[in-house]
This record gives structure tokens, C-alpha cells and sequence, in this order.
């Protein structure tokens, strides 16, 4: 589905197609149909970079091509360590990019406006979504088939065997049953940050409720976790964050630290959307840090893979990882996402955004056409229908 590109360095996945795969079937007024997801979301054709970033990045970009020096203080570097990782990031994408467009991938032409598309759709869907208060709710689609219905009056498509909690994390456990019961669980979570923080106070449709580290890690994932389950936390690049996960979050949990994987974003023609940078800044990559509630890595799970895809222009909108993990889990998965953005087939979701990307809105109907016979798609219930 997703997955265009497999090499031992890592994938290359399409958000884009994995949205579209999930949904070439869909029951939609007892007539199934195809959607297709608002593709300008993805349209990005051009580096995310100011003007007057254009001349130092490029110059950041020279000295880790080359090993060149430069005249800086040192306290404005990244420290050694860092430096060596980020060569080797940006040596592995080069690997992996070269062997990709060899086979055709990010070959096509592609006009530069400075993703004036992507941006127009991004402010759109804040915009529209912003005052879509669907929390207290939950529900599931236990059919064989994605469908549309109706909850409190707006109309949302639904992937086939979901499950879904829009609540505040802090409910987990008055909702869930915590038994141990999922394979793999995945969190993004709402990190507190500076820029976000900026954000909120002046884009209020932009923003979201951030978390301190001491409040994620008292997530009861260890009692959701099955004995030979796996964790995998989405982390920015803030070392305090990283640390945060290894120290506070897994201990808490009972997870032992196995991987850190990069999420590289590249435009469609497989530039990094950002340069890879030299000082404390933005980097062109987010990490997907794993761990395993085994204390023995029996399931040897490689570290330092790169997933490359191109990027959705609304933040947080991550890209699917259930092919690229489903190798390391047993056969038919229990699967669980905390602070999920969107439902996934055959997984359940947590979170209190996780059916804006659901919206029709967000989807072009085609080829409705054949009839079925009627079934009962009214399996979305709100809070006052399902248990308490």
C-alpha cells in the first residue's frame, strides 16, 4: 500500500497512497464509492525556508559535504556527537534516495511556488476544523468495510474494524481495560514546546493542548502493553524530550530502550524540505524512538532507519507506520495509537483530534455507483450511548 520503496537502510512511504488504498471502498448511503484524500495537503514542491536562511544553510550544508571549517564559536555547534549523527542521517538518505530514483521514484517534473498549495490547505483545514468539538465520544466500525455516517451532524468516513476514544488521555483508564492486550502501541505526543506555545497565543486554530514530560510518563502504556508488546513514541529533536523517553517515560512503563528510527521529510522531488543544520535549529528530520517490554531483544529491532516520505502541510499529520512494523509483530496485531490525529484500519484510536482527518470534506467522492443492500452502519455511538 504505503510502502514504495524497501532497502536495508530504510522505506520510503506515501502518506498520500496510504490514505487512498484504505478508502477505494467505502459504503457511503448504502452505495459504496471511492475517496480520494484532498492531495494538496501534500503538495510540497519546495524547502520550507525563509529568505535569509537560503545563504546560511546552504554554506551548514557545504561543511558537512565537505568536512570544511568554518568560523563559529563552538558553543553554537551541535555538540561532536551530534554533528556525527547528522552526517550519517544525511549519509544514509543519499544511500537510500540515489537507489530510489534509479527505480523511478521523485523523477517527475515538479513546479516551484513555494507550496503555495500545501499552505492554502493547510489554512483551510484549520480554519474548518477548528470549532468541530467531537470530544466525549466513542465508538467503532465492526464491519469488513469502511463507511460514512453521521455523528453529532457532520459527516466523517470511518476505515474498516476501528476503534476510536476521543477523550482526554487522563481518561484512559475509566475507558480502557487495562489487561495488557495490545501488540504495539504508538504515541505522538502533544510535546511542550516554545514555538508551539508562540503559536497558540497568536493561531489558536493551530494549536493543540501540550503536555509536560512528568505528565506523559504517568500514561499507563504498561498496563496496556502485552508482555511481548512494542512501543514506538514520535520525539522531536530537543535532546530534553529524547532524554525524557529513555529515562522518565520507558522506566515508568516498564519499556526497554531498542531503536531510534528518522523520519525524513522530502519534498516530491526528494529534497530534504529543510538543510540538514550544523547549529541547534530545525533539522529536515522528527524520530520515531522504539522499545520493547521484553528485556531480552529477541525481536532485534535494527536501529537507526530512515523513513522517508513526503510531508503533510498540517502539523502532525504523521505518516503511517503499520507496514513498515508489522514485520516485528505477531500475525493480526492488537494495535493502539494514544494522541492519534487519525483512524487506522483495524487499530484503536486515542485522542481528542482523531476524527478531524475523518471529515467528507477532507475527500473527493468517485464512482458512486453500486447499490447494496441496506445494512446498519449506525455503530458510532457518543458517550451517553456507550458505556460510562
Amino acid at each position: 500500500m504505503s510502502l514504495l520503496f524497501t532497502s536495508k537502510e530504510g522505506w520510503i512511504v506515501s502518506h498520500l497512497q496510504y490514505l487512498n488504498d484504505i478508502y477505494k471502498k467505502v459504503l457511503n448511503d448504502y452505495e459504496f464509492c471511492t475517496l480520494e484524500f484532498n492531495k494538496m495537503i501534500f503538495e510540497i514542491n519546495s524547502q520550507y525556508l525563509r529568505q535569509n536562511q537560503i545563504v546560511q544553510t546552504a554554506q551548514d550544508s557545504a561543511i558537512l559535504l565537505h568536512g570544511k571549517s568554518k568560523k563559529r564559536k563552538r558553543s553554537n555547534l551541535l555538540p561532536q556527537k551530534d554533528l556525527e549523527e547528522v552526517h550519517h542521517i544525511k549519509e544514509v538518505f543519499n544511500t537510500i534516495m540515489s537507489a530510489a530514483k534509479i527505480e523511478g521514484l521523485f523523477c517527475g517534473n515538479t513546479s516551484s511556488d513555494n507550496n503555495e498549495a500545501a499552505r492554502l490547505a493547510s489554512k483551510k483545514f484549520y480554519l474548518d476544523t477548528y470549532c468541530h468539538k467531537d470530544e466525549n465520544l466513542y465508538g467503532s466500525n465492526e464491519t469488513n468495510d469502511a463507511i460514512v455516517t453521521e455523528v453529532h451532524d457532520k459527516k466523517y468516513v470511518f476505515p474498516k474494524e476501528c476503534t476510536f476514544y476521543c477523550y482526554d488521555v487522563g481518561d484512559i483508564e475509566k475507558k480502557m481495560e487495562l489487561n495488557k492486550q495490545y501488540d504495539f502501541i504508538l504515541l505522538d505526543p502533544p510535546w511542550w514546546n516554545k514555538s508551539i506555545r508562540r503559536k497558540k497565543m497568536k493561531y489558536a486554530e493551530a494549536s493543540y493542548k501540550m503536555m509536560y514530560n512528568e505528565e506523559l510518563a504517568k500514561i499507563p502504556v504498561g498496563k496496556l502493553l502485552h508482555s511481548n508488546g512494542i512501543v514506538a513514541v514520535w520525539c522531536t529533536n530537543a535532546s530534553s524530550h529524547l532524554n525524557s523517553i529513555s529515562n522518565e517515560m520507558f522506566p515508568s512503563w516498564g519499556v526497554t530502550y531498542r531503536a531510534k528510527w528518522y523520519w525524513i521529510k522530502v519534498t516530491q522531488a526528494g529534497d530534504t524540505i529543510c538543510n540538514f543544520n550544523l547549529a541547534p535549529g530545525k533539522q529536515p528530520y522528527e524520530l520515531l524512538i522504539l522499545g520493547s517490554a521484553l528485556k531480552e531483544d529477541r525481536l532485534n529491532i535494527p536501529d537507526g532507519k530512515l523513513v522517508v516520505s513526503v510531508p503533510s502541510a498540517v502539523h502532525s499529520h504523521k505518516p503511517p507506520v503499520t507496514e513498515i512494523i508489522k514485520e516485528y509483530l505477531p500475525n493480526e496485531p492488537k494495535c493502539l495509537e494514544i494522541f492519534a490525529r487519525y483512524l487506522l484500519p483495524g487499530w484503536t484510536s486515542w485522542g481528542l483530534e482523531i476524527l478531524k482527518f475523518q471529515h467528507l470534506s477532507l475527500y473527493q467522492i468517485l464512482d458512486e455507483n453500486k447499490k447494496v443492500e441496506e445494512n446498519n452502519t449506525d455503530n458510532i455511538k457518543s458517550e451517553t450511548e456507550s458505556r460510562n
